[in-house]
């Protein structure tokens, strides 16, 4: 990432941009997995287990990038 030249090297500047990315990612994830969990449960058989097995690695995907995100966001903002 690219500075102004007028900063000095040891500050950063915030990114909202990149925060509101990273949650909504995180959001993307918990609904597609509310999603393919909600089809999933209409379908009998290996086939709905395996999407229901799915949906739940997408979730707990999403809400560990969730957490790593906020856990990010406050390490900036105490250096910051």
């Amino acid at each position: 990432m690219l500075r102004h030249p007028e900063e000095s090297p040891g500050k950063k500047r915030p990114l909202p941009v990149v925060a509101a990315l990273d949650a909504l990612l995180s959001v993307t994830f918990l609904v597609l997995a509310a999603y393919i969990g909600l089809y999933a449960s209409g379908m009998s058989g290996k086939e709905g287990r395996d999407l229901v097995w799915f949906s739940l690695l997408l979730g707990s995907y999403g809400i560990w990038r969730g957490i790593r995100s906020v856990i990010r966001h406050r390490r900036r903002q105490e250096e910051g």
